[in-house]
C-alpha cells in the first residue's frame, strides 16, 4: 500500500509495495475554532428559503435547486467574504457550489500571488490567507440531471446545481481554487460492533474520478487533508483507503 501525500506518494513500512491500495488522508475538523469564523452557506440560505419553488419541486424535481437560489447564494457569499477581509478575521466558507464564488476566491489568491503560470494553478499557502471555501460531496455525487431519477433524496441545502456548476468545480479543485472537499459524515458504522469505516459509495465515487482522470490522486489528498492542516487549529486524520 502507498501513501498519497500533499507532493508524494510513498510507500508505506511493512505493507504490499505491489497491491493497488493506496491511502488518503480526511480531515475530520473541530468546529470549536476560536480564531477562526465557520459559516456555513446553508444556514444563511434558510433565511430565504423559497416555499413556492419547494411547492413546484413536488411536481418538478429540477425546480429544488431554486429553493436556495444561486442569487442568494452569491449575495451571502460576497457577504461573508467582504466581511471577513474588511474585519481581518479568519473564515471557511462552507459548502459552496457557484463558479462566481470560486472566481472571486481566485481573484483573492491571484492578488497575493498564489497563481503558478508554469504549471496553471494556484498555489495557495492556506495558513496565509483570511478566507478559504470547501465544497460539500454530495455537490460533486450528483448533478441537476440527477434530480429526475433521484428526486427527494438529492434535495440539499445548499441544492445541487446543474451539470456544468458541477464540472466547473471539479476544474476549480485541479486549480487548486477550493481547499476542501467537505465530507458531511464521513465514519459511518456498517453494523453495531464492527469498526468505523469511510461510507463506500464516496470511496467509489473518488475512486471512479481518479480513473476518469476527473482529478489526480495528489490533489486529492490536497483538498481531503494537506491544504486546510494549516487553517484549522484543531482536527483529528482518518484515513481512506482507495483501489485503483
Amino acid at each position: 500500500m502507498k501513501k498519497i501525500l500533499n507532493n508524494k506518494i510513498i510507500n508505506i513500512a511493512k505493507s504490499d509495495k505491489f497491491d493497488n491500495k493506496f491511502s488518503f488522508s480526511v480531515l475530520n475538523y473541530d468546529n470549536n475554532q476560536k480564531n477562526i469564523k465557520i459559516i456555513y452557506l446553508s444556514d444563511l440560505l434558510e433565511q430565504r428559503k423559497n416555499i413556492e419553488m419547494l411547492e413546484k419541486s413536488e411536481v418538478k424535481s429540477a425546480s429544488y435547486s431554486n429553493v436556495y437560489s444561486p442569487e442568494d447564494e452569491l449575495y451571502f457569499f460576497k457577504e461573508v467574504f467582504e466581511n471577513a477581509i474588511k474585519n481581518n478575521k479568519k473564515t471557511h466558507i462552507i459548502w459552496i457550489t457557484l463558479k462566481e464564488e470560486v472566481e472571486i476566491l481566485e481573484n483573492y489568491y491571484n492578488k497575493l500571488w498564489f497563481f503558478n503560470e508554469e504549471i496553471n494553478c494556484f498555489e495557495v499557502d492556506y495558513s496565509k490567507v483570511l478566507v478559504s471555501a470547501s465544497v460539500k460531496i454530495e455537490n460533486l455525487m450528483w448533478r441537476g440531471s440527477d434530480y429526475k431519477k433521484m428526486w427527494k433524496k438529492i434535495f440539499f441545502n445548499p441544492p445541487i446545481r446543474e451539470s456544468w456548476q458541477v464540472k466547473a468545480m471539479f476544474k476549480w479543485i485541479n486549480r487548486g481554487s477550493i481547499s476542501w472537499i467537505k465530507i458531511n459524515s464521513p465514519i459511518i458504522p456498517f453494523n453495531k460492533g464492527d469498526e468505523d469505516i469511510i461510507n463506500s459509495k464516496i470511496i467509489n465515487f473518488f475512486q471512479k474520478q481518479i480513473l476518469e482522470e476527473n482529478i489526480i490522486s495528489i490533489i486529492l489528498a490536497k483538498v481531503l487533508y494537506f491544504n486546510l492542516v494549516s487553517f484549522w487549529l484543531k482536527w483529528e486524520e482518518l484515513e481512506m483507503i482507495i483501489e485503483y
